[in-house]
């Protein structure tokens, strides 16, 4: 596993691990759309909030799906010495939800906020890397769970017009 040889300071993986926790069911990115959404002129948005909130929140159900389908287990189940540096989720490994939702969730609020795609793209990087630095996940999950993410991300930004 690559990230068992890398060191990891409770200095970083504490936050690191904080960061990667909002990720979780898609929160940080239904969170951004919420406040995308609020902060637009004329008041909340619901179409756009549900632009991003909806393709993310359809993401995590299809990639679930996958889950249940494959049912790998995660690096510490599988290898005892292979510590988790967060909680261990619930659900099978691959591919990471994280990842997939990550991807949509750059992209959709990357076609909203076209400016701010460096800081969406960054967001998803962090957020899926973390899960292999943090040992819940193995590099093929997040690998996977990004592709995933493009093949269901890229046609919905392309299809679906506000």
């Amino acid at each position: 596993m690559i990230a068992g040889r890398w060191p990891h300071p409770r200095w970083f993986t504490l936050p690191l691990g904080a960061i990667s926790l909002t990720g979780n069911y898609g929160v940080v990115w239904v969170v951004l759309a919420a406040v995308g959404a609020g902060a637009g002129a004329g008041g909340f948005s619901g179409r756009r909030f549900i632009y991003v909130a909806g393709a993310v929140l359809a993401t995590e159900w299809l990639t679930f799906l996958v889950k249940l389908t494959v049912r790998r287990q995660r690096p510490p189940e599988r290898d005892p010495k292979a510590k988790a540096h967060i909680p261990l989720p619930l659900s099978p490994s691959f591919p990471s939800s994280h990842a997939s939702m990550s991807t949509v969730g750059a992209l959709t609020m990357s076609v909203l906020y076209p400016t701010l795609w460096p800081a969406f793209v960054a967001l998803a990087v962090v957020l899926t890397a973390s899960r292999v630095y943090l040992r819940v996940h193995y590099l093929a999950d997040v690998l996977v769970g990004v592709c995933l993410g493009l093949v269901l991300g890229l046609p919905y930004i392309t299809l679906v017009k506000l």
